[in-house]
């Protein structure tokens, strides 16, 4: 642990955490999607509510002409939690709305933890730009013992590593009350339950019966009352009207918050059972040999789980996360959907490595031929990321910690402040390239059966256009407040904002490009390493990649076959094809017809754009006229090209 950012960052991912892990039996999204989902609702939702917000209450105090501060008290319990309470759902909700992929693929656990998602981000901006630059201000022993600060009468507590894990969803600062005689203990994080709860009335407003459609608006309702209720406390405690009407009673029920979650994730998994066993029954060819025959799915998948370990753990919770998205998707879509086929061909192939010989000899080796890059040019992108990062990394690694907190004042020193000031425009240059580079990726991300890989992209699209966004009004607000420690805005229902300074608005913007580092990465770090599988393995994890859901490997399974079981005339054998070995030769016309037409080709590519945007990736790669390796259908150097392209637009 490294301070205060990092400790507020990690609990607000680990009451993330705590809800997948209960919700794995029914969850179809994994925790990297979950991490971007927190991601996404600091920047997008975050930023989101921002803006609606400044619209609301300047645009109210235009026309009613009623002093500004007493607009934004009063919109603090009316208006701006429910700018809030939509904000933290809008992005996920939309993506729904959007693709009808990921309305039939996520169950309603998935939109109750993506839900959770949003809100812990949004939570966790808050504190971010409340206490990330009081390093210097806070007392206390370190990362494990937490760190505290006295204001008025009342402690703010930044909790050490024991007290969030030990705790169930934690919040990441607590307010403590100086004279209470109760041993403190982390709050639960509001934003991350009312979240939930709204996440999970998305999914029944989307994928529900009308009464569940009911229901799901009524979880919408409550986090707002709540979230009203709860401000109205702190803004106006002796006021009138219906939500002071409902402050007493929403306060009782408030004492079972942290029920709130685990009813709803009990009420989401009773539902998402029956939709996954109505899916076996409709569709009997997604189920292996072991469950036709009656065994139970954790029996029959446990044992593949340990045929082949270390990889195998991690390749069939893959798969069955695969299933499920296919099999919530059973009544929305036509029986030859082609995540449907992906899964059915994925199940064939799985039944055929439950042995431990079919993974004897899995492992990663150095491919042949390749060396590491040489000179500077390959590792230039990369450079140029780490570089715009160290003023961001200086300010929120080090300078959060109290021992260093005058990292953050050398950062706002006049000699200084102008270098972050050229950083931080060249961040945001790097972002929009970034930016443009993923957007251009979308299409075929988009074709594949699955529906994650897409929502990754987008996700992260969101998370840069809200950085962006961030950066820029911080430029622009912060230059006309006068310097890096001065607030950026004032009287404003965020009481965050009306305490962050310029600098820690700007590098907090900035932070966001940790998740946008060079697209090349991966290939550069990983590519020269295969994965060498037998057959049976290598068709199975081909399935998989194929339907969008193995990408993180896909760029090392160019091993295929080499660990056994193949031999040289299998090529041959399966797709008719009597070519010689590979050879040197120029690449031509007619070996593209040749590749792009062939039954290999279309058979692990179902989309023919998708096939099309292969063709021209090779092209790139390898321009008419220059020596290019002769690529056979179903060959393991196509494989190998395949499983490259696979991984970058996946």
């Amino acid at each position: 642990m490294r301070g205060v950012t990092v400790l507020m960052m990690f609990a607000a991912c680990y009451g993330v955490w705590q809800l997948t892990m209960l919700a794995s039996a029914t969850r179809t999204v994994r925790m990297p999607l979950l991490i971007l989902g927190v991601v996404a609702g600091l920047y997008g939702a975050g930023m989101l509510a921002l803006g609606l917000q400044l619209v609301y209450t300047r645009g109210m105090a235009a026309l009613s002409g009623d002093p500004l501060p007493e607009i934004v008290r009063t919109a603090s319990y009316t208006v701006d939690p429910l700018i809030e309470e939509l904000a933290k759902v809008a992005p996920f909700a939309l993506l729904a709305l959007l693709h009808r992929k990921v309305r039939a693929q996520w169950g309603l656990t998935d939109f109750l933890l993506l839900g959770a998602a949003g809100g812990a981000g949004f939570g966790l901006v808050e504190q971010l730009l409340r206490h990330a630059d009081q390093a210097a201000s806070v007392t206390g022993g370190g990362p494990f013992e937490g760190w505290s600060k006295m204001q008025g009468f009342s402690f703010v507590q930044i909790w050490g590593l024991p007290d969030l894990v030990t705790s169930w969803l934690p919040t990441p600062v607590s307010y403590i009350d100086a004279f209470s005689a109760d041993t403190p203990s982390p709050d639960i994080s509001l934003h991350l339950v009312w979240s939930a709860l709204a996440g999970l009335g998305v999914g029944l407003l989307i994928r529900g019966s009308a009464l569940q459609r009911l229901a799901g608006g009524a979880l919408l309702l409550f986090p707002w009352l709540d979230h009203a209720a709860y401000n109205h406390e702190v803004a106006d405690p002796d006021g009138a009207g219906v939500i002071n009407a409902l402050a007493t009673p929403l306060a009782f029920l408030r004492h079972a918050l942290w029920l709130y979650p685990l009813l709803a994730l009990a009420a989401a998994t009773f539902l998402d059972r029956r939709t996954l066993l109505a899916g076996k029954r409709a569709w009997p060819d997604t189920l292996t040999a072991p469950e036709q025959a009656g065994r139970p799915a954790v029996a029959a998948l446990g044992g593949h789980a340990f045929a082949g370990l270390p990889w195998t753990p991690y390749f069939t919770w893959t798969y069955v996360l695969t299933r499920r998205a296919a099999l919530y998707s059973h009544d929305r879509v036509a029986p030859d959907d082609p995540m449907r086929q992906a899964v059915a061909q994925s199940t064939t192939a799985l039944d055929a490595t439950r042995g431990a010989q079919a993974w004897r000899g899995t492992g990663l080796r150095r491919r042949d031929g390749a060396t590491p890059p040489r000179g500077l040019k390959p590792w230039l992108p990369l450079l140029i990321w780490a570089v715009l990062l160290v003023p961001t990394l200086l300010y929120f690694l080090p300078g959060s910690l109290p021992t260093f907190s005058g990292v953050q004042g050398l950062l706002a020193e006049p000699w200084v402040f102008p270098l972050v000031l050229v950083f931080s425009v060249a961040g945001l240059g790097w972002l929009g390239w970034q930016l443009y580079a993923t957007a251009r990726r979308l299409r075929p991300l988009l074709a594949a059966p699955a529906a994650d890989a897409a929502v990754r992209a987008e996700l992260r699209l969101l998370t840069g256009f809200g950085s962006i966004a961030a950066g820029i009004g911080s430029l622009v607000l912060g230059l006309a407040a006068g310097g890096p420690d001065q607030p950026i805005l004032t009287s404003h229902i965020l009481d965050a904002i009306s305490q962050t300074l310029f600098l820690a608005s700007l590098l907090l913007a900035m932070l966001a490009m940790v998740w946008f580092p060079p697209l090349g990465l991966a290939a550069l770090a990983g590519g020269g390493f295969q994965l060498v599988l037998t057959a049976a393995a290598a068709d199975f994890l081909a399935t998989l990649a194929g339907a969008g859901a193995l990408a993180i490997l896909a760029a090392m399974m160019s091993g295929n076959g080499s660990g056994g079981g193949r031999g040289d005339d299998y090529w041959e054998e399966k797709y008719g094809q009597d070519d010689p070995p590979p050879r040197q030769e120029r690449i031509s016309d007619a070996n593209k017809a040749e590749l792009e037409d062939s039954g290999w080709l279309k058979n692990k590519v179902k989309d023919p754009q998708l096939r099309r945007d292969f063709m021209k990736w090779l092209e790139q790669g390898h321009k008419q006229g220059e020596a290019h390796e002769h690529l056979r259908p179903g060959s393991p150097e196509a494989e190998a090209k395949l499983a490259e392209f696979l991984a970058e637009v996946l």
